[in-house]
């Protein structure tokens, strides 16, 4: 009985150890079925982007034989996998930019093989068609460029259940329709819109968390929104004098309304007029008075007490007649009345500082173009009064002030930067002692400032106007724009010079012996400098690719430096040396990239640091600066020392996870130059 009981135990054991084996292999045999279909799609997807070319298609590397991810390891090329600590081998990203494809977009069968699909980049090819509805069915997407293409149609408003969808590029097509408003929902940071068809009014998106918005040339109407501010002319020029409501553009029609309204309205009208007469009456007044006391001061005798009187009398003329100036007044001098025009004429009467007169380094140390000694010698002879009434034309709005360019009497041009910021006493002190010690020290690779003028919560900084471009218009500008491309050693040499003026000026303004770029630099400071030692650190306070600007021969020259720095007695001076040092980082990544930014860069940082984390850290590199290397000779040596710059970027955007501490801008340039050097011998070795 024993035996048998133990005989029905085994057959039973056996019966549910075969079940179990015939059940895995089954759920095997399905899911290697599962993924030969997901491979099928993909492949069929990337098919249609090469309009039915497979030949083509097959040229890319994807293989349908092999899975497009091994863990958190790509296999096929452009295809971003689920990375640690998940690693369970979902595509988390597709980058096909620039190859040719003049297909369609069939979003269906690219949403259905890939899910979890986070990152999609079609930019800078052929595609047609337009873009599917379906898209939405890839509902984790935070990115989405599909740029620089043929696409066309409207944009479809199922991309509002995108709910992750932080940054949408469909700039360069041909789209037309209105932009859905029910993109004004999502979390977007990043909306490229321009050079489209686009028509309709603008959606009412929270601009004010935007770090990149463009609607440039299309056919918008209406508006520009409220909470635009940080954004210029530039973000909405030309759409036919459409838009409305800013500065730049037509004032807005008023809304149509009641007969009702409308008397409410004239008589509020009436209203307000009555005030302002008898505003310009008192005005008007002020004025006769102030006039009367200039005329009495003016028939004193010579002397002291008569220079002083015209120079005073010169001082408060330039308040009142606004139209008589180029230049914009501040609100403050616009509305002076008597009691602030007084005030004007006790305040001492020097008003614009000329820091480069005949005898100094600008003439002695720097070798001067035609254009560069007619500034210097305009600055010698420049009056205030001179260059408000000079006329002026806008270069351009950032987030500290206004740039001109101002042509003096004589004919030179020369470029005006007004800081926006109110200046209290204690501040503007603190200024004029900032730009002089700014103008002792000079560098070729930094534009040193001519003259400054503070007083009467007014900034003004007195620049040699450099007509040839900035960094940003080179990088980002349209074709037809850009005078010329950069190349990977033309970007090297511009991110040399910029660390070695950097380093120049951090070691000359913090009392050190300033030699930040070797001795065959052409530079100098003052003499008399160590005596401002006490005044602490400047740092430059807002480097970007704007205000790199390049001189005659194409020599990149750093801007504005220091004309908004943070004051040196703040609790840690090496905190805006060190927020120099990020900024440069970004400046780097910049040109690695070819990518513009906005703010701080962080935006920037974290898609690098992504791309690198999830191993694929060649579609970082601009594919313009990789196909030039491949031009100029051993294409892998010159990848690796992008790598290497690349590598100083990273170690200066972010030092959290090093033990060592965070790199001067001295040391940075020492490995910056290190890798020219190595890149100017390869190139002599291939010659």
């Amino acid at each position: 009985m024993e035996k048998s009981k133990v005989v029905v135990f085994a057959g039973r054991v056996l019966a549910i150890v075969a079940l179990l084996l015939a059940c895995c292999c089954m759920a095997a045999a399905a899911q290697g079925g599962e993924g030969a279909r997901v491979r099928e799609s993909l492949i069929g997807f990337l098919t249609e982007l090469a309009g039915g070319d497979k030949e083509r298609a097959r040229g890319i590397g994807w293989d349908a034989s092999v899975e497009p991810c091994d863990g958190n390891r790509t296999v096929w090329p452009g295809v971003g996998c689920n990375g640690a600590p998940a690693g369970d081998g979902r595509i988390t990203a597709i980058v096909l930019e620039r190859k040719g494809l003049d297909g369609t977009i069939n979003a269906a069968s690219l949403c259905a093989a890939a899910p979890a699909l986070r990152v999609l980049s079609l930019e800078g090819n052929e595609l047609r068609g337009d873009l599917p509805a379906a898209i939405s069915g890839c509902a984790r997407l935070t990115h989405i460029y599909v740029g620089d293409n043929r696409l066309s149609g409207s944009l479809p408003p199922s991309l509002a259940e995108l709910a992750s969808l932080h940054v949408l590029n469909v700039s360069r097509n041909s789209f037309s329709g209105e932009i859905p408003a029910e993109l004004s929902k999502l979390g977007l940071v990043r909306f490229c819109g321009n050079d489209n068809r686009f028509n309709g009014a603008i959606p009412e998106f929270e601009l004010s968390r935007f770090e990149h918005f463009s609607v440039a040339n299309n056919n918008l109407t209406g508006p520009i929104p409220d909470d635009a501010g940080d954004f210029g002319r530039d973000s909405f020029s030309g759409n036919s004098d459409g838009l409305c409501g800013r500065p730049d553009f037509p004032p807005c029609p008023p809304p149509p309304s009641s007969g009702e309204n409308d008397g409410k309205r004239r008589r509020r009208a009436r209203t307000i007029v009555m005030c302002l007469g008898y505003v310009l009456l008192g005005a008007g007044v002020a004025a006769f008075v102030l006039y009367m006391m200039c005329s009495k001061r003016r028939r004193r005798p010579s002397g002291v007490g008569g220079k002083t009187a015209a120079t005073t009398e010169t001082s408060s003329s330039v308040t009142p007649g606004k139209s008589a100036y180029s230049l914009p007044m501040s609100e403050e001098r616009m509305n002076a009345t008597a009691a602030a025009a007084a005030a004007v004429a006790r305040a001492t009467p020097a008003s614009l500082v000329v820091l480069q007169r005949s005898g100094t380094a600008a003439s002695t140390v720097m070798t001067l173009n035609t254009a560069a000694a007619a500034a210097a010698e305009a600055a010698r002879k420049l009056r205030f009064e001179d260059l408000l009434r000079s006329p002026a034309e806008l270069l351009g709005r950032g987030r500290f002030g206004s740039a001109y360019k101002v042509v003096v009497p004589g004919g030179a041009a020369l470029a005006v930067k007004r800081v926006k910021d109110a200046a209290g006493a204690e501040e503007e002190e603190e200024f004029r002692r900032r730009m002089e010690r700014v103008g002792k020290a000079r560098h070729p690779a930094v534009l040193p400032p001519l003259a400054f003028y503070c007083a009467m919560q007014e900034k003004l900084v007195v620049y040699e106007f450099l007509g040839h471009g900035s960094l940003a218009k080179l990088l980002h500008g349209s074709i037809e724009s850009s005078q010329v491309a950069l190349d990977w050693p033309a970007r090297l040499h511009i991110a040399s010079k910029v660390a070695d003026g950097m380093a120049f000026m951090h070691g000359a303004l913090r009392g050190g012996d300033g030699d930040g770029d070797g001795a065959n630099a052409n530079l100098s400071f003052s003499s008399s400098y160590e005596e401002d030692e006490a005044g602490g650190a400047i740092a430059h306070g807002n480097l970007k690719a704007s205000n790199i600007l390049f001189t005659a021969t194409m020599e990149p020259c750093i801007s504005e430096y220091g004309v908004t720095a943070p004051p040196p007695p703040s609790s840690a001076p090496a905190a805006a040396l060190r927020a120099d040092v990020r900024a440069y980082g970004v400046l780097l990544l910049e040109l690695l990239t070819g990518k513009a930014t906005a703010a701080d860069g962080a935006e920037l940082a974290r898609w690098v640091t992504a791309v690198i984390r999830e191993e694929w850290t060649a579609e970082v590199f601009d594919r313009a600066m990789l196909s030039s290397a491949g031009a100029g000779g051993d294409t892998v040596a010159s990848e690796q020392r992008m790598v290497r710059l690349l590598q100083v970027a990273m170690r200066c955007i972010d030092d959290a996870s090093s033990p060592s501490p965070p790199p001067t801008m001295r040391e940075v340039a020492g490995m910056v130059n290190a890798i020219r050097e190595e890149d100017d011998m390869s190139l002599s070795s291939e010659a």
